[in-house]
């Protein structure tokens, strides 16, 4: 069968069983859709695997977050109590100077109260 036209002289694929035929047909320069679908998968597959390898270092990152947020947290109660510790110090310290102060106030008023009472006398 002669065919007119631009697809005349074109190479193609068929049932060599024609008028019979199954009714395959294929252009010999069509790309194989199996392949290309072959290739799909194979890039679908190969970003997968990327992308699990994506998901484990980040699950790793997070782990690591985790861990030095605890320690953070371990730091943070520890100054808190550091804290509390030098706190209490210095209240008491201070409590401290305010009786050492009303101390010397009171021998400076007993003195004072000696002086008066040894001038009357």
């Amino acid at each position: 069968m002669k065919v007119q036209g631009p697809t005349r002289g074109k190479r193609f694929y068929g049932c060599s069983h024609w008028p019979n035929s199954c009714g395959f047909f294929k252009w010999a320069d069509e790309e194989d859709r199996v392949q290309e679908l072959q290739f799909l998968l194979f890039e679908r597959d190969t970003r997968i695997a990327e992308f699990e390898v994506l998901l484990e270092e980040y699950e790793n990152e997070v782990k690591n977050l985790k861990q030095a947020n605890w320690k953070l947290e371990d730091d943070v109660v520890e100054m808190a109590i550091e804290n509390t510790e030098r706190l209490a110090i210095i209240s008491s310290a201070t409590a401290d100077k305010k009786l050492y102060n009303l101390l010397v106030a009171s021998w400076v008023l007993f003195a004072i109260v000696l002086l008066l009472l040894g001038r009357g006398g």
